[in-house]
């Protein structure tokens, strides 16, 4: 059963209908029932744009509308995942009207007519059920939310030190990450908890944040977070990442700290490996023997190499980054740009590019190569550009 405390805030009502005397008269009827705030459309396309803009608890619709009825309103919505209570209440009463809109996804369908009061009697409590429903089952999805989300964390290692940096709790889960057991944990100082290069930065940190807790300024809830190396039982370190937050007695004063623990060593593998495959992609572009440039989707140049730089006639890369590829008037005119902007756009390789343009230091340079765009989530951000330098043939702009 549908508690009533879930009523407890007024409801914001989106009311559609193509007639405004019975937009106005609803309205005010249901607003003066003291528990409603009523916004109106008076068409689906002006109502599905205030939903994109605004929050609402429910939405009520007529069914005949000229644009879109009711129904093709309710499936536009549901279509896009949106589950707002929708009820409709309109004239028509035809069965399979009914039964349309219901297995589309209404809540209620109420036909319009009768006596005025016993009409919007129904149509108040019906909105009521619905919207106490889905408050109750959105209380019910958050608070299931946050449990899982505790359940999901279970091996999250999770401890207390106190001013001296002893170890005074762990909890069991810290057997998951590093192999000893609490009561092993327990007995470790932190010279046997972790690396030497850790240790000096836990106790430095910890000094730190202490002075600046001495000054009176200090949030003492702040959360606090460092990576330390840690030994495992089978000889071996992880990487672990620290959330801690100071302790405090009945006075306020420091009297420890608490801290949350979780193994991020698969991430600074990844990284590490980042770094390292980073590395050898620009040894690759530094020494390669053909000019790379790649720019963002406004021509600006991130990235230039030294074989660029030198085929260009540039005094550095400094000076070459200042150009920008999409509006530097040489390149322009020799088509470059066109063929830049056309891959931009569609997304699509530009191969067999042949450019003649004169730089910007005076050099001509006859260029041969292809243009591949970079995209992320089917958008196109940038590009990189790979050309070589041609001697001796003629190519025709």
């Amino acid at each position: 059963m549908v508690s009533a405390g879930t009523l407890s805030q007024p409801i914001s009502l989106l009311y559609v209908d193509d007639e405004p005397a019975l937009l106005e008269l609803s309205k005010r009827y249901l607003e003066r029932s003291g528990n409603f705030v009523v916004s109106i459309a008076s068409s689906p396309l002006e109502a599905i744009g205030m939903l994109a803009d605004q929050y609402f608890d429910a939405v009520m619709s007529d069914y005949e509308m000229p644009e879109m009825n009711g129904i093709e309103f309710l499936k536009h919505l549901r279509a896009e995942g949106n589950t707002i209570p929708f009820l409709i209440f309109t004239g028509r009463g035809r069965e399979e009207v009914v039964i349309e809109a219901l297995n589309n996804g209404a809540d209620f369908y109420i036909q319009k007519g009768g006596d005025p009061r016993a009409q919007f009697a129904e149509l108040i409590n019906k909105i009521h059920y619905a919207v106490s429903r889905r408050r109750a089952e959105d209380a019910l999805r958050r608070s299931e939310e946050r449990y899982r989300f505790i359940a999901d964390n279970v091996a999250d290692n999770i401890w207390m030190f106190d001013m001296e940096l002893n170890l005074i709790y762990v909890s069991p889960s810290g057997e998951i990450m590093r192999g000893f057991t609490a009561e092993e944990d327990l007995t470790q100082s932190l010279e046997d908890k972790m690396t030497p290069e850790s240790c000096e930065r836990v106790v430095r940190r910890f000094q730190e944040e202490l002075a600046l807790n001495a000054t009176g300024t200090a949030d003492l809830k702040r959360t606090i977070l460092f990576e330390t190396e840690e030994y495992c039982k089978d000889g071996s370190t992880i990487w672990v990442e620290n959330s801690v937050r100071c302790l405090a007695d009945v006075h306020g004063e420091s009297a420890g700290v608490i801290g949350v623990s979780r193994d991020i060593t698969w991430r600074k593998q990844a990284e590490e490996a980042l770094r390292q495959s980073e590395e050898r992609y620009r040894s690759l572009a530094e020494n390669s023997p053909f000019g790379i440039v790649t720019c963002d989707r406004e021509g600006t140049i991130d990235y230039v190499n030294p074989k660029m730089v030198e085929m260009m006639g540039s005094p550095d890369i400094e000076e070459t980054q200042k150009i920008n590829i999409l509006t530097f008037p040489p390149l322009q005119d020799a088509g470059f740009t066109d063929i830049l902007k056309r891959a931009l756009d569609t997304g699509v390789q530009e191969n067999s590019m042949h450019v003649k343009y004169r730089s910007k230091w005076g050099k001509t340079l006859n260029l041969r190569g292809y243009i591949s765009p970079f995209s992320k989530n089917g958008s196109v951000f940038g590009a990189q550009i790979i050309v070589g330098e041609i001697v001796g043939e003629n190519i025709e702009e």
